[in-house]
């Protein structure tokens, strides 16, 4: 329906004070309706000799997929094929899960013109989203009426995690190189080079041999061995399904950290599988170096959703044992908060540990850790703060009788997930513990 504008209600106020002018009778009621009559279709016309739909061409332009949590560029291109310049109300529909800002302009065309209309869209969770079509409203040449357009654009995009993960998951330099140069040969077990004796070198890394050709002395550098397994299995039931401050919850930062640990590994020719379990397995993703593993990983980690359920462990375990008979580095994504279900994963961990080098990453929340530090003010507090610190006590425990039965434990806040993980990834490989 046409949206009349300010100029039709002031003449639509001049046409009612007109016949008031010339005295009340059947002259003056018949002169307001022929006004009213004539306005109402200049208003239709006005509305119909604006730019209708097969006059106007539009394009939204986007990086897919997009980074959830991130700022994302989204650029509209809109140009109008008409006869004369055309002023348009131009509003973009943007996922209801989703910020933006800039997505609505009021914009004047010249005929064979583009205009661009760029904004930014910030996804409040990774998934799947929907762009709805583009609204348009468009102003008659005499200026009376705006005309309603809708161009189809809608579409569906996912929303990755932001790839963004520190320097040595981003393929920086490998803090094992490091340690291997001052532990003199001792880290890794492959061969990777020659070079001459420093300072500080182990003595049992020289090779006499070499040495006895270049008359000096020439230390063995080993590398950590490659093409070795990496497991991550990602807790989706209600331990991490609790949302922190900024709006992500424990999953999305394990999804994170997840996604992290697997560049570093890619970057260092291993293979990174992956399992999502909450009260049954949901998805195995069988272990894949390079890039095409990346790209599967992530397809599948951006999916992933928690669910108020109760997690199971010994499904996640059992699918993992029946996939990798080799031993394997095995990542445990969850909370420890809970001492049922910490028991439950610490009897199945130390069945797990015979056979594979299993690490528990627990995603901790420092909003408990501050509350639990926090000096009371009144009883409500004292209150917040025995829980908290009852809460902080059973992950501690938990986190213990996991390390006295040889299993891993990083426990650390959610932002510092993935920094982390990736540092023990690093450190397995440095000390060629698998």
């Amino acid at each position: 329906m046409p949206v009349p504008t300010p100029r039709a209600a002031l003449l639509l106020a001049l046409a009612v004070a007109l016949p008031l002018a010339l005295g009340a009778g059947a002259a003056a009621a018949l002169a307001l309706a022929a006004l009213d009559v004539a306005l109402l279709v200049l208003v239709l016309l006005d509305a119909r000799w604006a730019p209708g739909p097969a006059s106007w061409r539009a394009e939204r332009r986007l990086t897919r997929p997009l980074a959830a949590f991130a700022p994302n560029r989204v650029e509209l291109r809109l140009s109008c094929s008409g006869p004369r310049p055309a002023m348009v109300d131009l509003a973009d529909a943007p996922p209801p899960d989703a910020d933006a800002a800039g997505h609505r302009a009021r914009l004047r065309l010249t005929p064979g013109a583009e205009a661009t209309l760029p904004y930014q869209l910030v996804p409040r969770r990774r998934g799947r989203h929907a762009f709805g079509d583009l609204h348009l409203r468009v102003l008659g040449p005499l200026g009376l009426a705006w005309r309603p357009v809708r161009l189809p654009l809608g579409e569906v995009v996912s929303a990755y995690p932001d790839l963004g993960p520190p320097a040595a998951a981003a393929g920086g330099p490998a803090p094992e190189a490091g340690l291997s140069r001052r532990a003199g040969g001792r880290e890794g077990r492959e061969f990777a080079a020659l070079r001459h004796y420093a300072a500080g070198d182990d003595v049992r890394a020289i090779d006499w041999k070499a040495t006895a050709r270049r008359g000096a002395p020439v230390v063995r550098e080993w590398q950590p061995e490659r093409n070795q397994t990496l497991w991550l299995l990602l807790d989706c039931g209600r331990h991490l399904s609790a949302r922190l401050a900024d709006g992500r919850t424990k999953l999305d930062r394990a999804v994170d950290a997840a996604l992290a640990l697997a560049r570093a590994a890619a970057a260092r020719g291993d293979r990174t599988g992956v399992i999502l379990f909450g009260a049954e397995v949901e998805r195995v993703v069988p272990p894949e170096g390079g890039r095409g593993g990346l790209a599967t990983l992530a397809e599948a980690l951006h999916l992933a959703a928690a669910r108020p359920v109760e997690s199971d462990y010994a499904a996640a375990f059992d699918a993992l044992e029946a996939r990798q008979r080799r031993r394997a580095l095995v990542l445990v994504f969850t909370d420890l908060a809970d001492p049922d279900t910490s028991a439950l994963l610490l009897a199945r961990a130390a069945l797990l540990r015979r056979r594979h080098l299993v690490l528990v990453a627990a995603v901790s929340d420092s909003d408990v850790a501050d509350a639990a530090r926090v000096r009371p003010r009144d009883e409500g507090e004292a209150f917040v703060r025995a829980a908290a610190e009852r809460i902080s006590d059973e992950r501690d425990l938990a986190a213990a009788r996991l390390a006295a039965a040889g299993v891993a434990v990083t426990s650390v806040p959610s932002s510092g997930l993935a920094a982390a993980v990736v540092g023990r990834y690093l450190e397995v490989k440095a000390r060629g513990t698998l």
